[in-house]
């Protein structure tokens, strides 16, 4: 998981994404303009050439209706009169082929002053005849060289609606009109775009401030969360010892193996929770067992093992203290067997509970309790060291023992306020939320 304070996530993140967001959106959005304008312009374009053909076809049909005139002579007398094929602003005829259903010519004009005539010649050689039933009329743009064209094809009929002949015919496309469609898209694409970062930057400044305010309210939870986790923790230690600073001292020796080893954030809250909720399942022990100085018969010390099940029936069902389960039911457990509740070894115990076993240990040795006196450092040390690799992962024991006349002299015997401090300090590293640190992404 990243973390970022505030502004480095406003602008590496929040911002980021909003940009990338917003780029995405506009090309997808700005690409779907310009396919949908360039349909529509194509359109526009197809149905100049259509009433140029209507054009066309209307003329022979007039012819025809004159008198007894054959098909072809009334052909050759429209392209003949006409001079030109048809002419619009947005483009003209540039070709033009009148046919029999034989698919044989029988009357042709070109426009002699277009440059590329030859090809589109060449093109409608080699096009298919297409003999469209009465009243349709073929379409397609092509493109020949870098010209936009209009292929169409259409029957030619007399007064009574019979099939004399067909027509097919390139529509070239004008410069103007070209440059007019090209403009028409550009300008509807940069429409769009502006809207949608014009959205953008007003959505920026709308959900910064939902962040605030979601970050004031992840920031209440936390707190509430915390003082549960103090309250439990305090609870049970005032009760065993009358003092609420050994969960102060192993939660503050135990986070500090966690980061000498590594740890992840997630399993350093696990442990911090852990550590302070660990002992939480006394609170269901009774006095007479709980508080008596000398050594618990063997009915005694089974009812005291069952603290750690209490434990987890407590935080069980909260899903912020559910993670502290690792700790609380297997610091007991002993990396080569024999502990409780469930007699596992080695790396099967959490490395949490492994950690925290080292930690606990540690001051239960070193703190005064009403039925002992302190041990020195040399001398807790040595006890700790005849559990290595028994009690105590190896491996994790040789950690804390570099680690450990630092905080022996910081920590061990001390209590009140400095350990609190100090504690804060570490939650606050580990737990914080509101717009002072934000995280974000996976573990």
């Amino acid at each position: 998981m990243k973390t970022y304070p505030l502004k480095a996530f406003v602008h590496r993140v929040l911002l980021i994404r909003l940009a990338v967001a917003a780029v995405l959106i506009a090309a997808f959005a700005g690409l779907t303009t310009y396919l949908t304008q360039e349909r529509q312009l194509k359109r526009e374009v197809v149905d100049f050439g259509r009433k140029g053909m209507a054009v066309l076809a209307d003329q022979m049909r007039d012819i025809l209706s004159e008198g007894p005139v054959k098909p072809y002579e009334a052909l050759r007398k429209v392209l003949a009169e006409g001079g030109e094929p048809v002419i619009y602003q947005a483009g003209r005829f540039v070709e033009v082929q009148f046919y029999e259903k034989t698919a044989v010519v029988i009357a042709e004009k070109s426009a002699a002053d277009y440059k590329g005539i030859a090809d589109v010649k060449r093109f409608i050689e080699a096009e298919p005849f297409a003999f469209p039933d009465a009243g349709q009329i073929q379409a397609k743009t092509i493109h020949i060289g870098r010209e936009f064209l209009i292929f169409l094809a259409t029957p030619v009929t007399d007064r009574r609606g019979i099939v004399r002949a067909y027509v097919r015919g390139i529509f070239a496309v004008s410069p103007e009109m070209v440059s007019e469609i090209r403009q028409t898209i550009v300008r509807n694409v940069l429409i769009i775009i502006a809207i949608i970062f014009s959205v953008t930057a007003l959505l920026y400044p709308v959900i910064l401030h939902l962040m605030h305010r979601m970050a004031d309210y992840s920031k209440g939870l936390l707190d509430a969360n915390l003082e549960t986790l103090t309250v439990l923790g305090s609870a049970i230690a005032k009760r065993d010892s009358d003092t609420d600073a050994h969960n102060y001292r192993v939660s503050l020796y135990a986070a500090h193996i966690g980061e000498t080893i590594g740890l992840s954030s997630a399993e350093m809250r696990t442990l911090i929770k852990g550590s302070f909720l660990h002992d939480v399942g006394k609170i269901g022990i009774p006095d007479s067992i709980l508080l008596k100085t000398g050594r618990l018969d063997e009915n005694e010390f089974r009812i005291m093992k069952t603290h750690v099940d209490q434990g987890v029936e407590i935080v069980k069902h909260s899903v912020w203290l559910s993670d502290s389960i690792d700790v609380i039911k297997f610091h007991h457990e002993k990396y080569r067997g024999g502990g409780y509740p469930d007699n596992i070894h080695g790396e099967q115990i959490p490395v949490t509970a492994r950690v925290f076993a080292i930690a606990d240990v540690f001051d239960a040795l070193t703190a005064a309790r009403p039925y002992k006196n302190p041990l020195g450092f040399e001398e807790a040390m040595e006890i700790l060291k005849e559990g290595r690799g028994k009690h105590f992962d190896s491996k994790l024991l040789d950690v804390f023992g570099t680690i450990a006349p630092d905080l022996y002299a910081r920590y061990a015997g001390h209590e009140g306020d400095d350990l609190r401090r100090e504690l804060v300090r570490v939650v606050e590293k580990y737990f914080s939320a509101g717009l002072e640190v934000l995280r974000y992404g996976k573990e």
